[in-house]
């Protein structure tokens, strides 16, 4: 069985060692799709075929069509994650150096924490919002799942303790 997705105009696409690439022209993203029993042919479009019509081979092929369609998304338009930074007790700082955020002052502990951007993320922090963007679903959404675990407050009370960042929104 085979699973087609059409590139819009101007994208072009290619498949070696288990890598698919995808760009329009301007940037590419990468994601490596490599299984046993699925093939990925590139003719103008992207054909993802299973060699076999076991319901596990066959949804192997459509999250493959899924991570592709998701890559001409992320290039067509931004992947982008909202964050809040939120404090009762403690004010907390929230900057970006070079290719890690930092927070200061997070519940009063005087070490800051830092959370790794992933490549091709940009992350722009204006105050409290952080906004995290780019055209890799999977980096931006692990950005943004780092930089909200990065406040983790441990063993005390969420009810009381609601010191965090948190996801607000996402961009689809």
């Amino acid at each position: 069985m085979s699973f087609e997705l059409e590139l819009p105009e101007g994208f072009e696409a290619s498949y070696e060692d288990g890598i698919l690439t995808v760009s329009d022209g301007n940037e590419s993203v990468e994601k490596k799709m490599d299984h046993a029993l699925v093939d990925i042919e590139i003719d103008g479009n992207i054909a993802f075929h299973a060699k076999s019509e076991k319901n596990d081979i066959l949804s192997i092929a459509k999250a493959f069509r899924s991570h592709g369609r998701n890559m001409v998304e992320g290039l067509q338009n931004d992947h982008v994650y909202h964050l809040k930074g939120v404090y009762a007790h403690f004010p907390m700082t929230i900057k970006t150096q070079s290719n890690q955020l930092v927070v200061e002052n997070f519940m009063g502990e005087r070490n800051p924490r830092k959370a790794d951007i992933m490549e091709g993320v940009d992350v722009s922090v204006d105050g409290e919002e952080i906004t995290v963007s780019g055209s890799d679903k999977e980096n931006v959404a692990q950005t943004a799942a780092r930089i909200e675990q990065l406040s983790e407050k441990g063993n005390r009370d969420p009810r009381t303790f609601q010191d965090g960042i948190y996801i607000t929104e996402v961009e689809e």
